[in-house]
């Protein structure tokens, strides 16, 4: 029998160990990316809101709405905001509002038939929120043109966008994360089973 050279195992337990750390340790890092991964519904520097846009059909007014998230008990505070596709924005733009929340038999949250964004961006408050389901938005563009003046005279579509806040957030990464997760899993039980004869084996010399 080969006699047992034991500075060689306790080098290759040392080797051993180091490959499981470096594993248990990329996990971790994993798990931490997973669970605070920031979600956006576009490119919003702010990750305490939720953007969403919507698009008149003539293509020519880009609606855009900035919204705390959808919580129970709270009101959404709306920032609204109009442009051309170029993104520049449509002064004097004149719409209604409609915000009715998907449970609770439709419930209207907001309602306001003259809302005027005079630079191009308007806010909006709703009433608190009974309940987490996602709030569907009806806005009714009315034409740009400053207020009490002859609305035939005013420019851009009469038209109708909806957006929805709260049903269409997405991760920024997508399904990477969990890939990497399980890749990660998979790693360390490679490891495990792979040196788990040579750990019985440090055991049956070192007994």
């Amino acid at each position: 029998m080969r006699p047992c050279n034991l500075k060689q195992i306790l080098e290759n337990m040392t080797k051993i160990h180091s490959k499981l750390v470096c594993g248990i340790f990329l996990i971790l890092i994993t798990m931490s990316f997973v669970g605070n991964q920031a979600f956006a519904q576009t490119e919003s520097g702010d990750s305490s809101l939720v953007v969403v846009k919507g698009v008149s059909q003539d293509g020519t007014v880009v609606v855009t709405v900035s919204s705390t998230p959808v919580e129970i008990h709270k009101p959404l505070a709306l920032k609204i905001s109009f442009t051309d596709p170029k993104g520049n924005k449509i002064m004097h733009e004149n719409y209604a509002i409609t915000g009715i929340q998907q449970e609770g038999n439709g419930i209207t949250i907001l309602s306001n038939q003259y809302a005027y964004a005079a630079n191009g961006d308007d806010l909006q408050v709703t009433l608190a929120l009974d309940n987490p389901s996602p709030v569907n938005f009806m806005i009714q563009l009315q034409g740009s043109g400053l207020p009490g003046t002859d609305s035939s005279t005013w420019t851009g579509p009469i038209d109708t966008v909806g957006i929805t806040i709260g049903t269409n957030i997405v991760p920024e990464f997508g399904s990477l994360a969990p890939m990497i997760l399980i890749f990660s899993l998979l790693v360390v039980i490679f490891f495990i089973r792979r040196f788990g004869i040579r750990l019985s084996y440090f055991d049956k010399y070192a007994s």
